[in-house]
């Protein structure tokens, strides 16, 4: 029972938190290029300041600093073999580009939520004020994943429907890493820390490489580095609450 109990938990986590960044991004983000690229910068922010400070962090204070510089590496190139995939599928020729970020980030979404959920489940076995409070914390962490998820593909033209159904499939991967989290229980704190690293991987090249640009190719906007370090900020903020 309490197998399936984490499990569901797991699910109900990763797809509310996700979820609820899309719904936000859904609502705020609109046609005006000018406040686009704001949008765009701020979150580009935000998930640079969980890369460096939460997954990062994370990652070396669960294995070391080897293997974590190990799991960067392997994000990137996990990227750059998605990318390959994507264009191979014509998404980056015949689409807006804006898809591809999208799409990308959902992947990198999905990757880091599998660690999150060997948290959860992990938690649970530890007790249960553990598991509820990582549930809590992952939860509100997902927002600013989802919102830095669904907002390219808002500017592409998708619909919001298409949008939910691709943060839900996104915070799927929690609901996994829970039921493996349940089953190993102590599971080894380094291949946890490797995964979080691999994330922040991912997350790292998407940022950079996707969002950032993108931000300027919108508009081209003085405001977007004040915005971006501000995102900075308020990310620090977050995970210091959090």
């Amino acid at each position: 029972m309490q197998l399936i109990n984490n499990t569901l938990i797991g699910f109900i986590v990763g797809i509310l938190g996700t979820s609820l960044g899309a719904i936000i991004a859904l609502l705020f983000v609109h046609d005006n290029k000018k406040i686009l690229s704001l949008i765009l910068s701020f979150t580009a922010g935000i998930m640079l300041s969980i890369v460096t400070f939460d997954l990062i962090y994370e990652a070396i204070e669960l294995s070391n600093i080897k293997m974590t510089s190990f799991g960067i590496f392997v994000g990137t190139i996990i990227v750059v073999f998605m990318e390959n995939i994507l264009y191979k599928l014509q998404i980056n020729k015949n689409h807006n580009k804006f898809i591809k970020s999208g799409l990308l980030m959902a992947i990198a979404i999905a990757i880091h939520n599998i660690p999150e959920g060997l948290a959860i489940g992990s938690g649970f076995m530890f007790t249960s004020d553990m598991g509820f409070k990582l549930a809590i914390i992952i939860s509100l962490h997902n927002l600013p994943e989802g919102i830095a998820m669904a907002t390219p593909l808002k500017i592409s033209g998708f619909k919001g429907v298409k949008i939910i159904i691709y943060s839900i499939l996104a915070g799927i991967p929690t609901g996994i890493g829970a039921f493996f989290g349940t089953i190993l229980g102590g599971i080894s704190n380094s291949f946890i820390g490797l995964c979080f690293a691999i994330a922040a991987g991912t997350m790292l090249y998407i940022t950079c490489g996707e969002l950032i640009p993108n931000s300027k190719d919108i508009h081209n906007n003085r405001l977007a580095p004040v915005t971006l370090c501000l995102g900075f900020i308020i990310g620090i903020i977050i995970i210091n609450i959090l």
